[in-house]
């Protein structure tokens, strides 16, 4: 015991233990250093996980075959279309609603290498990032419905937080009867969200679609996010409590776009 207690007064071992204290909180509370290592952590993750989605890219490659011949067939049925159509012509990409995608976004397409599922902030790792033109706040689709935003880039590799994250809210609209909302994710299950301040007078029913609204600030208008899937009346809020199924599926390895301005 007495060896032990002459261990920790020595001065050695105080000035060691002392430099290692100080340097662990000039490590947490030192904004750069913090950066720094997130950014090597972000790379080193980026490797692992692009050695591993090598390994399940036959896989993989076989589901997104089929489901490209499908789409393919559709864009022939649309381009043929639209040679003798006098009015517009609906595109064959899920995620559309109103949206005019042609003149003001181009799609970059992009692979998810990581993704988290039980977590309260769900992101996903992509392998496009800062050289392929990405930067913080650009939207992200799957041919089904908005799936994500783009939050962090390095050079090769970018974080995409999910619409299944605490902090992510998007300004919707019920297409139904054009009343504007926000959703959230309060309850942790994954392709649900909550669509909040829908007013108790408007009519609201299962099926109904939600769109991004005009005034969102992550979003262009006229992207799907979900259909409406339960209607509860919270008469102590004075607002509808409403559940939605999002036309994404966090948990398929779908094709993931990214809405790239043309003029940024």
């Amino acid at each position: 015991m007495r060896e032990w207690l002459t261990l920790l007064i020595h001065p050695t071992f105080l000035w060691v233990l002392i430099q290692t204290i100080a340097f662990s909180l000039y490590i947490r509370y030192t904004p750069a250093v913090n950066t720094a290592i997130d950014r090597v952590v972000l790379s080193a993750r980026a490797a692992f996980h692009r050695a591993f989605l090598w390994v399940r890219r036959p896989w993989i490659a076989m589901q997104q075959v089929e489901e490209m011949t499908q789409l393919t067939t559709q864009l022939n049925e649309a381009f043929t279309t639209l040679q003798t159509a006098t009015g517009p012509v609906s595109y064959p990409l899920a995620a559309w609603g109103d949206f005019s995608l042609l003149k003001t976004y181009r799609l970059l397409p992009a692979e998810a290498l990581y993704k988290t599922f039980h977590l309260r902030a769900n992101f996903a790792l992509l392998n496009k990032g800062a050289k392929d033109s990405l930067y913080p706040g650009l939207a992200v689709v799957s041919p089904r419905g908005i799936i994500g935003i783009i939050a962090d880039t390095t050079a090769h590799t970018s974080i995409m937080y999910a619409l299944f994250h605490k902090d992510i809210h998007v300004t919707a609209i019920l297409t139904s009867q054009q009343v504007f909302g926000l959703t959230s994710w309060k309850k942790p299950v994954l392709n649900r969200l909550q669509l909040e301040y829908i007013p108790l007078y408007v009519s609201v029913q299962p099926g109904d679609e939600v769109w991004t609204a005009p005034n969102s600030a992550l979003f262009p208008s006229g992207l799907r996010i979900g259909r409406v899937t339960r209607v509860e009346t919270d008469f102590t809020q004075g607002f509808h409590a409403i559940e939605i199924a999002t036309f994404s599926d966090w948990q398929r390895n779908e094709p993931l776009f990214v809405l790239v301005p043309r003029h940024p």
